[in-house]
């Protein structure tokens, strides 16, 4: 029998056959109101408060059209000046969607998601105990449960809006604005203005929640144009991965808890899916491609708000049976353009638009109360009133709100927090064998072995630390860093990826936001391009977009292979990239010993880091304590003192300045003093500054290319600290402002080393 880390071989059969890819079936949901009231899968209050919800989302999406041209009466005067990406037309995908799930689980969002937000908050708020309830609006006065639920859903009605124009208030206490918001204390892990952008947070939240067997579902609402994005697709084939639903370890399948719904309003933005951008009829049929079950794909009426909330129920279900992940194809329409800028008259007709406010859900559905006798007129017109009400009190008191402070325009750029203890339940993992760790008699690690012994004291420590990236289970990853790390732990905590960075690092983003502290490798720094939007605009951005609402504790390992002849797509320096965007920590050990202080420190920060590690470097040795320690972000380390000179490096540049001092000393009794920043970002500067104050002179040097590098801002930190102290010019020394060649002799020619050290520090002497 095979054990959790045994895989079958792979044997050649080339035996006839025929590849069957099974049917999709569309429109199946034959109920109504009456027949769901009969079998008893809904009540009447449920199906009330459905309208109900559906009402408070037109209702708010009616305020943005409205104060474009000043109607809104409670608003008169305020001029709104945000996004107006409004989704007047799919109410039923946003509240039968979220009637499908259970308040506890997940969803994340597109820019047009005031719907999905709304919706989700409505419904987890219904199903609060009055506890719950009087934690969530401790002002209220009156404690009765009907009050109390009264009292939140203003008040979520009210935060929405505050977080629509931009006040303290809101959600995200104005840092994300409509097209950012998300509520993490109901689940709602945000609204994404990068089309396709939350699809792999969404599927790395299901990855934790598999992992964490929590039994939270996550419903990842997305628009039929981000089903042709390259990041979404990724995230289809992470999520259907075979060995996220094998039998090796539970003996039972154990898939991946989501729902990616497409909600197909036939417009991505002016394009048209059907017949323009697309060559399929059904959106449905990607899930063929991922999963031989098709992903239980289906194509559901989402005019239908009932048919919506069957489908998803049943998915829902299906993935607490280990059965997930699904994709629901909800055959919708948005009756407004892609924003009010947009007359839409352009690319659709009339009859069209006619024939789908027809089947307006809205309408339709309330036919149904009518019909089923669960309302009368008289109380569909108090409902309707009620609605109208309450969203116009809350617009009205999220205009006199309070805007943020202007001094707190970077607040919540990063957390000052970190794992410094790690809860009961989490603590001491479970260790099925010791890695080979080679430390020599004198205590020396090579780089690599110190990274591997880091990474396996925090996964021993803390069983919400996981690692997986391409190829770093049985191989142990391109350059073996982390072999052994499988035996250690299992494929639950240490797993292969496709070649999909973007999915890749998408994932760590969402499993972070659902609990765990995961660790992701990329192979090549290079191949972080591919993943920017998902380093750059996710990882980094959801601290400070949410107002400090989520902590995004992950660790991105980049290796770099300059000088290594691997050419121009494997070899590039660009943490200076990096260090651009904020929010991002950015470390670059260049020892052995900071490597494993350094990467500790990174797995138990809050904040998201860029861990870069040189390829170079990997097989040096040093003397590595088998005992705990961490390296502080932010501390350079001068690794040797001197009086006349600073050189300020980091990297393998530090060895190559190392060797540029000794040079000096013998050849011109130079005292050469050199500071290895460790950290970019955070960047000492206090250290740096001191160093150039005691020796007047300066040179910085890095394996990256000079233009554009990070060296310019450690110049400008010592220009504007240390200018009086000068007596010479800055020099930069680095890589030839080029591509990288293969050739080994050019690339010698191309990469900085001791020598162009030396010289550019003579040139200042």
């Amino acid at each position: 029998m095979q054990t959790e880390n045994e895989r079958s071989d792979m044997r050649p059969d080339f035996e006839p056959r025929t590849i069957e890819c099974g049917t999709i079936p569309a429109y199946a949901y034959k109920g109504n109101l009456k027949k769901e009231l009969q079998k008893g899968t809904i009540g009447k209050q449920e199906a009330i408060d459905i309208l109900e919800d559906m009402l408070i989302i037109r209702e708010f999406e009616d305020m943005i059209i409205k104060l474009r041209s000043g109607a809104y009466e409670s608003c008169a005067g305020y001029d709104y000046r945000g996004p107006t990406h409004v989704s007047i037309g799919q109410e039923a995908v946003s509240a039968g969607a979220c009637y499908g799930i259970a308040p506890r689980d997940y969803i994340t969002s597109t820019h047009r998601g005031h719907g999905d937000s709304v919706a989700k908050g409505c419904a987890a708020i219904r199903a609060m105990s009055a506890g719950e309830l009087r934690a969530r609006v401790p002002g209220c006065a009156d404690t009765s449960r009907a009050r109390l639920l009264e009292a939140a859903l203003e008040d979520h009605v009210y935060r929405t809006i505050a977080e629509l124009f931009g006040k303290e208030d809101g959600y995200c206490k104005g840092r994300g604005g409509g097209m950012h918001i998300a509520d993490f204390r109901v689940g709602h892990l945000g609204a994404n203005a990068i089309v396709g952008g939350g699809v792999p947070i969404a599927t790395g939240a299901a990855t934790a929640a598999r992992y964490l067997e929590d039994g939270k579902v996550t419903c990842c609402f997305a628009g039929d144009g981000a089903y042709a994005n390259g990041v979404v697709l990724e995230s289809l084939n992470w999520a259907a991965m075979g060995q996220f639903t094998n039998r090796l370890a539970r003996n039972k399948p154990f898939g991946l808890p989501i729902i990616y719904l497409i909600l197909n309003n036939h417009y991505g933005m002016t394009g048209r899916a059907d017949d323009e951008v697309m060559g399929v009829e059904f959106m449905a049929r990607r899930a063929a491609g991922f999963a031989d079950n098709n992903m239980h794909a289906e194509v559901v009426n989402g005019m239908d708000v009932l048919a919506v909330r069957d489908a998803v129920r049943r998915a829902a279900e299906g993935c607490r049976q280990g059965k997930g992940p699904y994709l629901l194809e909800l055959d919708t329409y948005r009756y407004y353009g892609h924003s009010l800028s947009d007359p839409r008259n352009e690319y659709r007709t009339r009859e069209e638009e006619a024939a789908w406010k027809a089947v307006d859900a809205i309408e339709g559905y309330t036919r149904q109360l009518l019909d089923a006798g669960v309302l009368t007129p008289a109380k569909l017109r108090a409902l309707q009133k009620r609605v109208a009400g309450r969203n116009a009190r809350a617009a009205a008191a999220a205009v006199k709100s309070p805007d943020p402070d202007p001094a707190d325009v970077i607040k919540y750029m990063y957390t000052d927090t970190a794992a410094d203890t790690v809860p009961e339940e989490r603590a001491r993992a479970v260790v099925l064998k010791d890695p080979e760790i080679k430390r020599t008699p004198n205590g020396e690690l090579t780089y690599k072995d110190a990274l591997k012994e880091a990474l396996f004291e925090e996964m021993k420590r803390d069983s919400r630390v996981i690692f997986y990236g391409e190829d770093v289970a049985d191989y142990g990853g391109a350059f073996k860093v982390t072999k052994g790390l499988l035996e250690s732990f299992g494929r639950r905590r240490v797993f292969n990826t496709p070649i999909s960075e973007a999915a890749l690092c998408g994932a760590a983003v969402g499993a972070a936001m659902a609990g765990l502290r995961p660790v992701a490798e990329l192979m090549y720094m290079d191949f972080a391009l591919m993943a920017s939007d998902q380093i750059s605009n996710q990882a980094a951005k959801w601290h400070y977009m949410s107002g400090a609402s989520v902590e995004i504790p992950l660790v991105y390992r980049a290796s770099v292979g300059g000088g290594k002849g691997y050419g121009g797509q494997h070899s590039q320096t660009l943490e200076s990239v990096f260090t651009h965007i904020p929010g991002l920590i950015v470390a670059y050990p260049a020892t052995p010993y900071d490597a494993k202080g350094l990467l500790k420190t990174a797995i138990r920060d809050n904040n998201p880091v860029m861990f870069v590690e040189s390829q170079l470097l990997y097989n040096i040795k040093g003397v590595v304590p088998a005992e705990e320690y961490l390296i502080p972000f932010g501390l350079a380390d001068v690794k040797r003192q001197g009086k006349d000179l600073t050189i300020v490096t980091w990297g393998p540049a530090v060895h190559d300045a190392l060797k540029a001092a000794a040079m000096l000393k013998e050849s011109k009794g130079v005292e050469v003093e050199v500071v290895d920043i460790r950290s970019l970002v955070p960047l000492d500067a206090a250290t740096i500054v001191d160093s150039v104050r005691k020796t007047g002179r300066c040179v910085i040097a890095s394996q990256a290319i000079t233009i554009g590098s990070y060296m310019g801002d450690i110049v400008s930190v010592i220009q504007e600290q240390a200018f009086d102290y000068l007596d010479a010019p800055i020099v930069r020394v680095g890589a030839r402002n080029g591509i990288a060649p293969q050739s080994h002799v050019l690339e010698k020619a191309f990469l900085p080393d001791a020598a162009d050290i030396a010289d550019a520090a003579v040139s200042i002497l």
